[in-house]
């Protein structure tokens, strides 16, 4: 339990850091899968919409739509769709409400479209699926 904590706030510090460099709030952004999926939101853990809500169709790691599901589509090491794995081009993209995009979340670093901030995100929301 002390582990998971410590992940937890590790998890949080990062992201505080990664989003103050976005020109927009983490908040502000959707997880959509390359096949158009959505896969949630940035938003509280209340909203219906986050991947932070443990409860919901995006954050539990049981829903087929989460990418917190390690044996899902969009969460499993070995989905070409999942940002969870480390060889896919397909990893889901970050956009604002406009459409605009703001990187491809992935932990494939070389993959196109993925930069810095994304790939830091990415990495990030790894830990926090590995700790659940």
């Amino acid at each position: 339990m002390k582990n998971l904590k410590k992940t937890v706030s590790i998890f949080f510090l990062l992201f505080g850091i990664i989003g103050s460099i976005f020109p927009v709030s983490l908040s502000q952004l959707k997880i959509i899968a390359e096949d158009g999926t959505f896969l949630g939101t940035f938003e509280d853990k209340y909203s219906k919409n986050s991947i932070y809500n443990k409860y919901g169709n995006y954050g539990s790691p049981y829903a087929s739509n989460s990418i917190f599901n390690k044996y899902g589509n969009y969460g499993s090491d070995y989905s070409k769709y999942s940002p969870f794995n480390a060889y896919t081009n397909y990893g889901p993209l970050l956009v604002d409400s406009y459409g605009n995009s703001y990187g491809r979340l992935s932990i494939n670093k070389y993959a196109p479209g993925v930069t810095n901030d994304s790939y830091k995100i990415a990495l990030a929301l790894k830990v926090l699926r590995d700790a659940l």
